[in-house]
């Protein structure tokens, strides 16, 4: 007999699917509603397994949280997670609210790929289907039925995943999966996110590869007008669809690429310079540096990102020759003398770059 805590009171019908069902429930102590699934222990338990140690490693804003877990006696177990309201990304699908309302969409998504990934745990089964948005407008993916953890072991033999979403390796016989599953699921969302649907060759079995440079014919609307994609992000999503997952970017580099268009022209630099402060921002974006016949280097912001656009002499950044081109990490420190010199005949520049947070 499956009898939840009294704290857990039912508010709504269950739900049944083909591996588990979902009870809908208030807790009664905190005041919340919650969605309660049910996992037999027996016929999938290497799923529930998965799926518990996913969820219960999860401590991210853009992933469901699970708070609790209960053990019935007839094998079964519950889990008890965040509920979130309403319909999921397919179900609500609307075209994107401008360019910036696209990359805050996918920023978010790739987000919450990435805390996954960071414990070192793949979902493996991204699509709208399991991403919602909350009542706060945070979007959050969930249902983790497909979830195990990463590691040499990480097969599993015949498909498991949902056609058109799904990674062109997951159709061999033996699938040797990674993070790089995701990954392509997290392009063929972006693609349905952006148009709505699918294409062809990503709704054939296996799925084919797209034509290069696909994502850059997008236009997302703005107005009466269409916005094209950034060259940067085009060419990030392109490469998540690569057929070989080598060739895939990390999601953090996907999202690291979304933040930086999201904060185009808001961030700054506080350069110190022999303890006079300047900084680098939308309203001065350049400053030269000089030491006399011993180094000089140029620095400019882009609206994206800080780089080098010239150096002579001897530049060093964090103890490492520069060029023309180099992009500044957040912090470093910038010598204007090689350290074979002695520190009186070397100058050295603090650079500090301050990162605004996205608000959604």
């Amino acid at each position: 007999m499956r009898t939840l805590p009294a704290r857990y009171q039912p508010s709504g019908p269950t739900v049944h699917g083909g591996m588990s069902s979902v009870a809908f429930c208030m807790d009664k102590v905190l005041e919340r509603p919650v969605a309660v699934k049910f996992l037999q222990a027996t016929t999938h338990r290497r799923r529930m397994d998965d799926e518990l140690a996913a969820l219960l490693k999860m401590r991210s804003k853009h992933v469901v949280q699970i708070y609790d877990l209960c053990k019935f006696s007839d094998n079964y177990i519950g889990i008890i997670q965040e509920f979130i309201d309403g319909k999921d990304l397919f179900e609500s699908f609307a075209p994107p609210n401008g360019i910036d309302g696209y990359y805050r969409q996918l920023w978010q998504i790739a987000s919450g790929i990435s805390d996954i990934h960071a414990v070192d745990v793949i979902h493996r089964d991204i699509k709208p289907n399991n991403v919602k948005i909350d009542p706060e407008g945070v979007i959050k993916i969930f249902d983790f039925g497909l979830a195990r953890d990463a590691g040499p072991a990480a097969a599993t033999v015949g498909f498991v995943g949902t056609p058109g979403f799904a990674a062109p390796e997951l159709y061999a016989t033996a699938a040797k999966f990674t993070s790089a599953i995701d990954v392509y699921a997290f392009g063929a969302t972006s693609l349905f996110m952006a148009t709505g649907d699918l294409t062809p060759e990503l709704k054939a079995i296996p799925p084919a590869p797209l034509p290069t440079g696909y994502f850059g014919a997008i236009r997302i609307p703005t107005g009466k007008n269409g916005t094209a994609l950034s060259a940067e992000v085009v060419r990030l999503l392109d490469a998540c669809l690569a057929k070989n997952p080598n060739d895939r970017p990390a999601i953090t580099e996907v999202r690291d690429a979304l933040a930086r268009h999201l904060l185009f022209d808001r961030h700054q630099a506080l350069v110190v310079f022999r303890g006079s402060p300047s900084y680098l921002n939308a309203a001065n974006r350049a400053i030269a540096l000089r030491f006399g016949t011993v180094g000089s280097v140029d620095i400019a912001y882009d609206g994206l990102k800080f780089a080098v656009t010239a150096a002579s002499g001897e530049v060093y950044i964090n103890n490492r020759p520069v060029a023309t081109g180099y992009q500044l990490p957040g912090c470093c420190v910038v010598a204007l003398g090689s350290p074979a010199r002695r520190n009186n005949e070397r100058v050295f520049i603090t650079f500090d770059v301050s990162h605004p947070e996205i608000v959604v």
